[in-house]
């Protein structure tokens, strides 16, 4: 009679009094009340959706797509398409070696997960019968891993193909990326070896990594149901020994701590099947042992880690001027250039702040984002505020480019003229010849002139009709009360305004100016 169809099932075990002796009992089946098949319809259409939606984004950051419409058929085709494939492959092979042991099963459930980086927490099916036997254990145990592993290696090899025909366009746009680790399956099979990770590639990887998961010999699990299958009621101790396992895998990955965590609450330990009695056979324990063996070459102990970049940033500030002429329309701004060039193949942040004090204004501060690998320069200009400004100032440029700092601390003496000095009757003086003899003329008291660099160009020589020489800083030129001194001034930079300050030192922050502007320069332009 076939207990079975009149709803008991046989269960035969040793008798807990004399530890010998087997002992038949015969039990009434539970009934069970599967879900509808919609439900697995339902889950089937959220995972695709989920799969899609991540697949949408490793394609477009894999192949650098700006997003449109036709993005999310692409991450149809290269990850969920191929993930799902590989998942269901596992789940129908334990639904049909069920079946041929007459174990009932439900189609898979899939489970999704809308977001990155998976898009899904995989899938399961259920067993609504007892599983009778050890062998069987087995059997059902290792045929989802077994048949998900190979449907891997062809998804991988296909991958694996893609990755070297389609190379990615944009590595990556940040500087903190997530890398994953290869199993030892990629050493063991090189077909598969990506250097590229093409979208189909990682569903591959994804494949292993859920092939090795659902073989952890951990109470139900699928290598669970194979420990217990070789093990017997020993297979308590396998499931003891993983978990920790798993804990001490967690202190270099986390993710493994929360995953033992979670099995502890489902159970350690796997309920015995109806015939405890009978061992497995040789081809049983062969399969089993492929299986358990499995989790050695598809295990990833850290399958992510993020992994922050160098920052290969530069800056460098250039030009600018020792003297800002108040009111002056070609030298009342101190200008010079912020070169800043991102030498990443990520996108930085930039960050360029002035500041200064009380008597300077400054061109505002500003945020922008640099692309990878892009050069820029920027005008950075500072200005006396008002007439009342003159005097000398300290003022500083900060550039933080991701996480490089860098800070340029810049000085500017501001002046005004001085109305009772002057060169050929002119104050400023302008030439664009490099060579000219000037008559300085005092109409005030007497002056003593300090000899300064406007720039770091002015590369001049002063020769005085009192035989004084000189080239600048730290130097005097002196001319009595209304009297008129003689001077020859020659330049020897010819492509750069240059210019000399003679700041008059019983006349605090008034001076007298000679400029030399080279013919065709943007000064020569507004003066001329």
């Amino acid at each position: 009679m076939d207990l079975k169809a009149i709803g008991y099932i046989p269960v035969i075990g040793r008798d807990k009094e004399s530890g010998s002796e087997y002992v038949i009992s015969v039990i009434k089946r539970r009934k069970s009340q599967p879900f509808g098949i919609w439900i697995n319809i339902l889950l089937l259409a959220a995972t695709i959706a989920s799969t899609t939606y991540v697949g949408e984004i490793l394609y477009a950051g894999y192949f650098g797509t700006r997003f449109s419409w036709f993005l999310y058929l692409d991450g149809f085709l290269y990850f969920s398409l191929p993930l799902l494939i590989i998942l269901a492959s596992h789940e129908f092979g334990h639904y049909f070696v069920a079946r041929r042991n007459r174990v009932a099963a439900s189609l898979p459930f899939f489970v999704p997960v809308p977001i990155p980086p998976l898009g899904t927490m995989g899938a399961f099916i259920s067993l609504r019968d007892p599983l009778p036997d050890r062998k069987t254990l087995i059997k059902i145990g290792a045929a989802g891993p077994l048949v998900g592993f190979v449907m891997s290696i062809v998804i991988g090899v296909i991958g694996a193909y893609l990755g070297t025909v389609q190379k990615p366009v944009v590595v990556t746009s940040s500087q903190v990326t997530t890398l994953i680790s290869l199993p030892l399956i990629y050493n063991i099979f090189p077909v598969i070896q990506i250097h590229n990770v093409h979208p189909v590639a990682f569903a591959a990887w994804v494949g292993f990594l859920v092939t090795a998961i659902n073989l952890f010999p951990i109470g139900q699990l699928d290598g669970g149901h194979v420990a217990r299958g070789l093990l017997g009621k020993n297979a308590k101790y396998f499931s003891y020994a993983f978990i920790i396992i798993l804990v001490v895998l967690g202190i270099y990955y986390v993710s493994w701590i929360l995953f033992a965590i979670i099995i502890v609450i489902l159970g350690l330990t796997h309920p015995p099947p109806l015939n405890d009695i009978s061992k497995p056979g040789k081809k049983e324990i062969m399969v089993g042992v492929v299986a358990i063996a499995l989790v050695a070459i598809c295990f990833s102990p850290v399958p992510f880690a993020e992994h922050v970049s160098p920052n290969l940033a530069t800056s460098d500030l250039t030009g600018g001027n020792y003297f800002s002429i108040y009111g002056n329309p070609a030298f009342n701004n101190d200008s010079m250039v912020l070169t800043v060039n991102n030498l990443n193949n990520y996108t930085i942040p930039l960050s360029v702040t002035i500041r200064t004090p009380i008597g300077l204004s400054a061109i505002p501060s500003f945020n922008e984002t640099m692309a990878p690998l892009e050069k820029e320069s920027y005008n950075v200009t500072v200005w006396p505020t008002n007439n009342s400004s003159l005097g000398f100032y300290s003022f500083s440029i900060g550039v933080s480019a991701s996480t490089i700092e860098k800070t340029f601390d810049r000085n500017v003496t501001v002046v005004s003229l001085d109305s009772n000095i002057t060169a050929n009757n002119r104050n400023p003086f302008y030439t664009d010849k490099t060579a000219v003899n000037l008559t300085l003329s005092n109409n005030g008291a007497f002056a003593l002139l300090d000899v300064h660099k406007f720039n770091s160009s002015s590369d001049f020589y002063i020769n005085g009709t009192t035989g004084i020489g000189t080239s600048g800083n730290g130097t005097y030129l002196m001319i009595p009360p209304n009297k008129d001194i003689t001077i020859s001034v020659v330049f020897f930079n010819l492509t750069q305004a240059a210019g000399i300050v003679l700041v008059n030192q019983n006349n605090p922050w008034k001076a007298m100016i000679i400029f030399y502007i080279p013919p065709g320069s943007l000064q020569y332009k507004l003066l001329y």
